[in-house]
């Protein structure tokens, strides 16, 4: 007697309204654990094959194994070969747990608690001057979402050619690729330190070899090499002021006293650094694609500072994030071109291919390359072999300089309407930095104003933006510039468009009301 193929009933997979629907294997998976969270599945019940849900809610199949697969992993459900898929006891806890969404973060452990705790600690006391930090902000926690609309971080996924890199990486893993699983060198694999002192050499005009350039799991991973290797014990380094508010905590975690360099009209101030902090060994900027303000570097600031690590033997870390953005001919030479000897070159690909690439690579005076490779091997991160193949393959082959030029074509034309949105009707207090081809944008908020509370009131509108004043932390809180940074990098025509015209509009309902009291304040 066969078994009948029906299960308990689990109510449909439906379109959430998100502004881009969850991928099919996501909402099956939700749709499943809302069922067992309700009540409607209990331990014990038998669900249909996934042959049969996937026709019901007519989505792939592959779709329905993948979110079995998710929920027998947690314990959830048990397949039994030849009998069917049954719901597991584990399943009853979830009512009482409350729902959560495989793209939301769990609620903090005990241990995730003492972590945060000990973040605060080191954000409190990150940098010269330093007063107390309110909270620290998770920069980056996991939640495998799209950006939210105008959120700084966003780049132009659509238009990355993933069957190309989909290619690529089931070439890695090709049988003559065997070697591939293999151990990685510690400097990177030969290929891709290859392709990036090629690449490098046609993109930013920087003349390196290959065994200069180091292979690094991440950014953050590079950093951490660099001032582990060039920073004495306690020592000091300038950092310009604002940055990415997560960089300050992370230097000082690594030992490091860090100094707020503020910016101005050419750049990177070179003499307030040596004012405010004159026994500095090491600096760290981004002369081209610097974030949030956009401002560049001028050639003479940065010769310089390179005379100023010349003459007292310092050491300089140029920032590459984005630069490939700038079209050839406007870019100045970087500062690893003009000084081969006291200035490394930090960069990513992430910002012109994926986020979650995060290789990345450090290109070291040529003299230090052997002593660089021989630390990389104590402590020195190994990224994936195949991952590495896939990428160096993925420049060798012209893909990411196609990449690049329709990215900057893209940005181009996001970019003149954003220009356009803000010199129309951006209220007369607010005042726009200069837009650069990097698609992000930062607004000074007139004085009074807290960007804070503008982030919230933003929020109730769908727009998730971040605060200038968290990415300052030298002086007094209250003296901290306040201003919303904005991104333009990942929308539709139709929806940037309303999502400029939701910010400002807000901005100019604000502004307004702002006026209206204190004019009635003035009047009493």
């Amino acid at each position: 007697m066969s078994k009948p193929a029906s299960g308990a009933f689990i109510p449909p997979v439906i379109d959430e309204g998100e502004r881009r629907p969850a991928p099919q294997h996501v909402r099956v998976y939700r749709a499943i654990r809302n069922a067992m969270a309700g009540g409607a599945l209990a331990p014990g019940d038998r669900l249909p094959s996934a042959r049969q849900l996937a026709a019901d809610w007519r989505l792939a199949r592959g779709a329905v194994d993948e979110a079995f697969a998710q929920l027998q992993l947690e314990g959830l459900i048990r397949r039994r070969v030849g009998d069917g898929t049954y719901v597991e006891a584990a399943a009853a806890s979830l009512a009482a747990a409350g729902l959560r969404s495989p793209a939301q973060p769990r609620q903090p452990s005990d241990l995730a608690h003492h972590v945060l705790a000990q973040a605060a600690r080191l954000g409190a006391g990150a940098g010269a001057g330093t007063g107390p930090a309110a909270a620290v902000r998770l920069e980056c926690n996991f939640v495998p979402q799209r950006p939210p609309t105008l959120h700084p971080r966003a780049i132009d996924l659509d238009g990355f050619a993933l069957p190309v890199w989909r290619r690529l990486l089931v070439e890695a893993a090709a049988d003559r690729r065997r070697d591939l699983l293999g151990l990685v060198p510690c400097t990177g694999l030969p290929a891709l330190r290859e392709a990036v002192a090629r690449y490098l050499g046609v993109m930013r005009g920087v003349a390196c070899r290959a065994e200069q350039v180091v292979v690094v799991a991440s950014p953050a991973e590079g950093l951490n090499l660099l001032v582990r290797l060039l920073l004495p014990a306690g020592g000091s380094m300038w950092v310009e002021e604002p940055t990415h508010s997560s960089l300050p905590t992370l230097l000082h975690s690594l030992g490091a006293r860090v100094t707020g360099v503020p910016l101005d009209a050419h750049g990177f101030d070179v003499d307030a650094a040596r004012r405010r902090d004159p026994a500095a060994t090491l600096a760290y900027l981004h002369p081209l694609g610097q974030h949030p303000l956009g401002r560049r570097t001028a050639v003479a600031r940065g010769d310089e500072l390179i005379d100023w690590a010349r003459r007292h033997g310092r050491w300089i870390v140029e920032g590459h994030f984005n630069d490939e953005l700038w079209p050839r001919e406007v870019q100045p030479p970087a500062l690893a071109r003009r000084d081969r000897d006291r200035v490394f070159l930090l960069g990513t690909f992430e910002s012109v291919m994926f986020p979650s690439l995060r290789l990345g690579y450090v290109v070291v005076p040529a003299a230090l390359a052997r002593p660089f490779a021989e630390a990389m091997t104590l402590w020195g991160p190994r990224a994936p072999a195949a991952t590495q193949w896939a990428l160096a393959e993925f420049i060798d082959r012209g893909h990411l300089h196609a990449r690049i030029a329709a990215l900057r074509e893209r940005y181009a034309r996001r970019r003149k309407r954003v220009q356009g949105a803000l010199a129309d009707r951006l209220p007369a207090p607010v005042r726009a930095e200069p837009l650069t081809p990097v698609p992000t944008a930062c607004l000074h908020l007139p004085e009074g104003e807290s960007d804070l509370d503008w982030l919230r009131r933003l929020r109730a509108r769908g727009l998730v933006l971040e605060p200038l004043s968290a990415m300052h932390w030298s002086g007094r809180p209250a003296d901290r510039p306040q201003g919303l940074v904005l991104g333009y990098g990942d929308w539709s025509d139709a929806v940037l468009d309303a999502a400029l015209e939701g910010l400002l509009e807000e901005l100019r309902q604000g502004l307004a009301a702002t006026r209206r009291a204190a004019a009635a304040s003035a009047a009493r």
